[in-house]
């Protein structure tokens, strides 16, 4: 245990990371475990969850998930760590409640099977003494030497370690061995518990022999299991002997998934970034083909001013180089909007609509996006209906676009994505769009009549 193990320390956490849209640096207090002892701390830190939520950006109100969990000491006016948040590694509330539990009942694990992983590990101590000895450090010796009832002085690590082999007879090798292990076994690897280990560190303090025994073979339920494997992997990267290959085969495999754990978080801080690519690039779209609109239906064609065509050549100009960033930065695929309806075209469904006049839609075709039918004919409708569910946008999407006169858009069956095609098709082409909620044609093609 730390020397420090009864000073105090007032703990506070904080998530941390830059906007994925300003870039500007932000950080979210979540936890203040208040001034406490070390020792009261570790215990509190044992029964507390730091869950990962959105920061709030200070500059431009954005939410954004954050990089990392920082750890500051308010006495010291520190920063005693900063972990990388692994969000491929997030695990779901189930696993993470049967990991809590086992980490909480640790002691009782431990009790259990307590002398079992003694007696392996004093075995591996004693099948060579030597070399064991040598990573003991001298406060182990001497904990060892006053286990033992034999009172020494000892100068350095290496004079202890000298006293060892020469005056700790083979029989009490066993007792001396338990006593000297108590700070590494019981102070940190039960102490601090799975969850807390950092094997790294315990190696190059307490060598790397019996940090890779202690992380090996000692007791833990099987939901941290996962855990212990990705130490395994950390620990015996450069292991010689008879388990050499396998246990460099962890290794290299605990290396590859940490390279595609670095490249999944990197994925998605990208595509937060991008959807605020997109975004401002709908919004100006959405300003585009609003001001196109406008200046289509201030005067007729024929009598358009030559400033007012030249602005609407300009924005259709404008509005196709945006629309075309778009489709490269869009994901390959319209966001999830759910199934498609079957259109119904059982008459009409408006109480005024019993016997709509579409004679305006006469030898029109008029593509409805958003759903599907169930027959190719054209029934008793005046004009010719072609339909897609806009769930990709392939090449029957945009066809039915281009043959439309007239597009109608089912607000509630198409995606952002799909909408903003079908918008920016109509602004460029000078094609009415409409906004429905129904699915049944009559009454779709009654309100496109009528307007």
């Amino acid at each position: 245990m730390s020397k420090f193990f009864d000073d105090f320390v007032h703990l506070k956490v904080y998530l941390v990371g830059r906007c994925t849209k300003c870039k500007h640096y932000n950080e979210l207090m979540v936890h203040d475990y208040g001034r406490l002892p070390y020792s009261k701390l570790e215990d509190e830190m044992d029964r507390t969850n730091h869950p990962i939520r959105p920061i709030s950006c200070n500059k431009c109100g954005t939410e954004y998930k954050p990089q990392q969990l920082v750890y500051r000491d308010v006495v010291r006016d520190s920063e005693v760590a900063k972990v990388n948040i692994d969000y491929s590694n997030i695990i779901d509330d189930e696993k993470s409640a049967a990991m809590q539990e086992g980490h909480d009942d640790r002691f009782k694990i431990y009790q259990k099977r307590e002398q079992e992983f003694w007696a392996a590990y004093t075995e591996f101590a004693l099948e060579d003494w030597k070399s064991a000895v040598g990573e003991l450090m001298r406060q182990e010796i001497e904990a060892g030497f006053a286990a033992l009832g034999k009172k020494t002085t000892l100068k350095s690590d290496l004079h202890a370690r000298r006293e060892v082999l020469q005056k700790i007879a083979a029989s009490d090798r066993r007792s001396f061995w338990i006593a000297a292990n108590q700070e590494f076994i019981v102070g940190e690897l039960l102490d601090l518990g799975v969850m807390g280990w950092v094997p790294i560190e315990f190696a190059k303090r307490y060598g790397a022999a019996r940090t890779r025994f202690g992380v090996m073979y000692f007791p833990i339920v099987e939901a941290l299991e996962d855990l212990r494997t990705k130490y395994i992997g950390l620990l015996f990267k450069r292991e010689r002997g008879d388990n050499a290959f396998l246990l460099r085969r962890i290794g290299q495999l605990t290396d590859a998934a940490h390279k595609q754990t670095v490249k999944y978080n990197k994925a998605l801080r990208q595509t937060d970034e991008q959807k605020h690519v997109i975004a401002e690039m709908q919004d100006k779209l959405g300003v585009a083909n609003a001001r196109i609109t406008e200046l289509s239906r201030q005067q007729p064609a024929q009598s358009r001013d030559s400033d007012d065509i030249r602005r609407i050549r300009e924005l259709k100009s404008f509005v196709g180089e945006l629309l075309a960033e778009l489709r490269a930065i869009r994901p390959d695929e319209p966001e999830d909007i759910g199934e498609s309806p079957m259109l119904d075209e059982s008459g009409t469904d408006g109480a005024d609509t019993s016997n709509p006049d579409l004679s305006a839609l006469e030898g029109k075709t008029v593509a409805i996006i958003g759903g599907y039918r169930s027959r190719r004919d054209n029934g008793d409708y005046p004009c010719e209906i072609t339909t897609h569910d806009g769930r990709k946008h392939d090449p029957d999407f945009y066809a039915a676009l281009q043959q439309a006169d007239i597009i109608v858009v089912l607000t509630r069956f198409i995606s952002h994505a799909s909408m903003w095609e079908a918008r920016t098709v109509a602004a460029q082409e000078d094609k009415p769009i409409h906004y429905a909620q129904e699915i049944n044609i009559g009454s779709i093609l009654n309100i496109v009549a009528q307007k």
